[in-house]
């Protein structure tokens, strides 16, 4: 790997987004420093920052959604999917956008209003059915939010301590070996992310959640969440089954070996690099960073394996190389200490 020439690639100032998470979070660039602060101007105004702006600028709430999944559900802004106020947080939370800009802090103060749960004290989502409405309880929503939340500045709010709170206390770590309570916040067997086998996403972003919050959210309990949820993590050496060891976790709803651009659950950059973030040292994550670096091709970068579609701009195309997905291994294997 030519390290100089990929810096100088993610320096080129045509996608400022790159240029300024390169400047800040790989080279270590001084916040306030000219370059920097140039180059997080001219990200805002650019793709795909922008066009995520222009959408929440347009209206936080789509009125298709509304009338499709009912009024709750837009509200929260989880539909449309990447689309919706929630998927356009965490999109801008991974780009490091300005969290003093306007509209970045209109749509903090939305999602915290309509897509936090006051009956279940955490981040929930209703969504309208033939029989009613139906509280979707998902962990790796609750996760997602109180890590984009806490990227933003909100993590003295009480709706994300309670939603990191909520996690701690009822986030599972069972290999399939548990029998569902029925009791809340189970349903037994019948729940899609709390059913017969614990969520993997659930566990992941859970660890992606506990790299942004600050310390007072470490209680006892938070602590033996952590050590639960690296133990599991670690049981699947991060990308590989635990009941099939030769065979890599590659299902339609769970696949980390797919290089996300942006992530909506994880892929092995992103649990690999919130281990390291949490300071977790294991010959998995090595293997993992070896299986990441394999898949770079002849230039030394690597592809978008999977982009979410449709979002109001993409971070990359799907099968090409990416800056964007290069820049986050990058990142990782700094955090590796592989940079130096």
């Amino acid at each position: 790997m030519d390290k100089v020439a990929l810096l100088d690639w993610l320096l080129e100032a045509d996608d400022n987004m790159v240029r300024y998470n390169t400047l800040v979070n790989i080279l270590d660039e001084p916040g306030d420093s000219t370059e920097v602060l140039e180059a997080r101007r001219a990200m805002m105004s650019s793709r795909p920052v922008s066009a995520i702006l222009k959408g929440i600028e347009a209206g936080i709430v789509d009125e298709k959604a509304v009338a499709h999944w009912g009024e709750s559900a837009a509200m929260a802004g989880y539909v449309p999917k990447y689309r919706g106020a929630v998927w356009r947080l965490l999109f801008l939370a991974q780009a490091g956008v300005d969290p003093d800009n306007l509209q970045v802090r209109s749509l903090c103060e939305h999602i915290l209003e309509h897509a936090y749960s006051e009956k279940h004290r955490t981040f929930a989502v209703s969504f309208r059915t033939r029989n009613g409405y139906n509280d979707a309880m998902m962990p790796c929503f609750m996760g997602n939010m109180v890590w984009s939340l806490c990227s933003m500045g909100y993590a003295e709010r009480p709706e994300v301590k309670s939603s990191f709170r909520f996690l701690v206390e009822h986030q599972r770590f069972d290999d399939g070996d548990w029998k569902t309570p029925n009791t809340y916040p189970y349903r037994g067997r019948r729940d899609r992310c709390w059913g017969a086998h614990t969520c993997y996403w659930g566990v992941t972003k859970l660890l992606k959640a506990m790299t942004a919050v600050p310390d007072a959210y470490w209680t006892a309990e938070a602590l033996d969440a952590k050590r639960r949820a690296i133990e599991f993590v670690l049981l699947h050496r991060l990308i590989w089954s635990s009941h099939s060891p030769d065979r890599l976790i590659s299902t339609k709803a769970t696949n980390p070996t797919r290089l996300m651009a942006p992530f909506t659950s994880d892929d092995a950059v992103e649990i690999a690099s919130s281990l390291l973030y949490l300071g977790v040292r294991y010959e998995a994550i090595d293997a993992t960073i070896e299986y990441i670096k394999e898949k770079a091709n002849v230039n030394g970068r690597w592809q978008a394996d999977k982009t979410p579609s449709p979002i109001d701009a993409p971070f990359a195309k799907k099968g090409q190389e990416s800056k964007w997905v290069t820049y986050r291994v990058m990142s990782m294997l700094k955090l590796e200490g592989m940079l130096q």
